[in-house]
């Protein structure tokens, strides 16, 4: 079992060079709406409501990692050494109160004397250990030799050689939850870990780099030893989640799950909320009820265009924000389908595709790109890709006659009834599938269905059981010609190599059926460059880590994003566009006040200057960074 690091569960005292921004916590301070500051009149018990989800009763248990997690709990109750901002890539000091890079070979990283678990333990170096010792399919772990604790307050990182360059360190320190893994609570577990791991010899195969914890050689049957610890550790837990973050959980039902304010949390002065109700509501149309009712405080999502603007004028103390997704809605294709293979045939559809048309339906405020995909999210194209290379990169605007020359160049023909036929005369008919509960899929998938169809491709879409879908996709050839997931995106944050991992090593090869590299398990995949040179975009992404060139990682990202457009195993569709609500009558401090009665309520994508405030408050983004950071209040 591959014990890996969870994000987002729904999911700084340096300077970092590149791009990355680091800042102390509670570094924004804006003004209130009313401008007068907080007066609790409508809120006067600091509670916060918004929506969850959690297991039921029964199955629910205090240990993060056991069956069933904790839900929406880990959002509130866990912390991590830092916050990382999944689309703006900054980075929060948390629980770390410095860090040095300076020395080769190691990261150093300073804990906050005053860090507390909610039952008042201190949270010390020996915490951080103990996160890696026991979850040692941490991402983080492959490129380790070992974390050490010098004293209670300090944590040393020391890398593999060769080691990533330091932008990544922190990224890959950063998306980790360290505040979730108590060793006076789990001792006895992460003991036993730590001394299996110290069983293990030096794995000396070089093709086993960056896939092993902290270098070493795991043998089966070590393996299954530290897979049964990891096992009987999960079965074990306080009644409630231990954690060092700024809430712990107080109740459960099948309805609530009620947190409390913990007097521990570092930095507990400035959380103004003194009690969190979350609701568990699975049926859309009741959540759009609650809210619009003014039941809940804040939530989720960017509603189709006529639901949204309802709820606005049902409820004049909302305000919902957009903000831009580094998450892109795509469209699979299974190349173990035949003529899915072909590449001309999957570019074909690609123009025959009307991207702003089933963006409209899928999702009104989201973006159409004119390439079919690149490997990360469409508004990164201008930072990553230079103008020179996007020259030589295909664009794919609608054109039913580039499609139609592109059928005829493999044999294609298109006959009186309006059908194109194969070169076999065979009229071939095809399935588009995504999960049920997924809506921009749903909305899309008819669309797309009916483009294909009208364009003389018959082809029909199904909304399948979610519990099913993905296991359809995947096993064997695969159930459909094409599926629908998140493409071009970014999970933990948003750089081109993290987000390129999804296409060639996680989600997309398997779904497209790309042959499978058997040294290393990512695609099999070569595909000429736009230099004419052969690209392996596996080859490359073990290659860039460790690059310490800025410009030779540019260029190889550039190359695989070159491949990744021109084979087309996937279409990018739209770029997502998410929201923001909040409940102004209960919430006091919400960004970009000045511009609310302009837009009456209904924010656009944010300006530059109040991007980050705005985007900071999605918490599948930031966690609760807006919560901790002094400007939001019970009004």
């Amino acid at each position: 079992m591959n014990r890996k690091t969870k994000l987002g569960m729904i999911l700084l005292g340096g300077t970092l060079t590149f791009t990355t921004v680091l800042a102390g916590c509670g570094s924004v301070n804006q003004t209130s709406l009313s401008g007068n500051g907080p007066s609790g009149k409508n809120n006067p018990d600091g509670l916060f409501r918004e929506l969850g989800g959690w297991p039921l009763p029964a199955q629910f248990q205090g240990n993060p990692w056991g069956g069933g997690g904790i839900g929406s709990a880990w959002t509130f109750v866990t912390d991590g050494l830092f916050q990382i901002i999944r689309t703006s890539n900054k980075i929060y000091m948390h629980l770390a109160s410095s860090y040095d890079n300076s020395v080769p070979g190691q990261t150093t990283v300073r804990i906050r004397k005053d860090a507390r678990w909610n039952d008042g333990q201190p949270f010390t170096s020996k915490d951080v250990w103990a996160y890696y010792m026991l979850n040692n399919g941490a991402e983080l772990t492959h490129y380790l030799k070992s974390v050490e604790t010098p004293d209670d307050h300090t944590v040393v990182f020391r890398w593999a050689n060769p080691a990533p360059y330091d932008e990544l360190k922190m990224f890959l320190i950063a998306v980790d939850n360290q505040g979730a893994m108590p060793y006076h609570y789990y001792k006895q577990w992460v003991d036993k870990a730590a001394s299996l791991l110290q069983q293990a010899p030096l794995d000396t195969d070089p093709m086993d780099k960056g896939k092993t914890p902290f270098g070493k050689k795991i043998s089966p049957e070590l393996q299954k030893q530290l897979d049964a610890n990891w096992q009987d550790f999960s079965k074990h837990g306080p009644k409630f989640p231990l954690g060092a973050g700024p809430y712990k959980v107080t109740k459960v039902t099948a309805t609530d799950m009620i947190l409390e304010k913990n007097p521990y949390f570092y930095g507990a002065s400035k959380v103004k909320f003194k009690k969190i109700d979350l609701k568990m509501v699975s049926d859309l149309n009741q959540q759009y009820a609650l809210l619009r009712a003014g039941q809940l405080d804040r939530y989720d999502g960017t509603q189709p265009k006529d639901i949204l603007e309802s709820i606005l004028g049902a409820n004049k103390n909302l305000v919902h924000y957009q903000m831009l997704d580094a998450a892109c809605v795509g469209l699979i294709f299974n190349t173990a389908h035949s003529p899915f293979e072909n590449e001309t045939f999957r570019r074909a559809i690609v123009y025959a595709l009307d991207r702003n048309k089933i963006r409209e339906v899928g999702n009104y405020y989201g973006k159409a790109p004119e390439l079919a995909a690149t490997g990360f999210p469409t508004s990164d194209v201008p930072t990553y890709i230079d103008p020179d290379v996007l020259q030589k990169f295909t664009k794919y605007p609608h054109d039913d006659n580039k499609a139609a020359e592109l059928l005829a160049s493999i044999g294609w023909s298109k006959g009186p009834d309006g059908l194109w036929k194969e070169k076999n005369g065979k009229t071939p008919h095809f399935t588009i599938a995504s999960a049920a509960d997924w809506v921009p899929a749903v909305h899309s998938g008819e669309i797309v269905a009916e483009q294909l169809t009208a364009f003389g491709i018959p082809t029909k879409y199904k909304a399948v059981d979610p519990g099913i879908y993905w296991g359809n996709v995947d096993k064997g050839k695969g159930t459909y010609d094409m599926s629908f997931d998140w493409i071009d995106v970014a999970w933990g944050f948003d750089k081109p190599w993290n987000t390129m991992r999804n296409t060639y090593w996680w989600n997309t090869f398997k779904h497209a059926h790309i042959p499978q590299n058997k040294t290393d398990g990512g695609a099999d995949f070569v595909h000429s460059g736009f230099d004419g040179q052969s690209i392996s975009p596996d080859e490359l992404l073990h290659q860039i880590p460790f690059m310490t060139s800025e410009s030779d990682r540019r260029k190889a990202l550039e190359e695989i994003a070159y491949v990744t457009n021109e084979s087309a195993f996937e279409v990018n569709l739209f770029q997502n566009v998410t929201g923001t609500w909040f409940n102004m009558k209960t919430i006091g401090g919400v960004p970009w006040a000045s511009a609310i009665a302009k837009y009456n309520r209904d924010m656009p994508i944010p300006p530059a200057n109040q991007n980050e405030r705005i985007i900071e408050t999605n918490e599948g983004y930031a966690g609760y960074q807006w919560m901790i950071d002094g400007s939001y209040y019970p009004n």
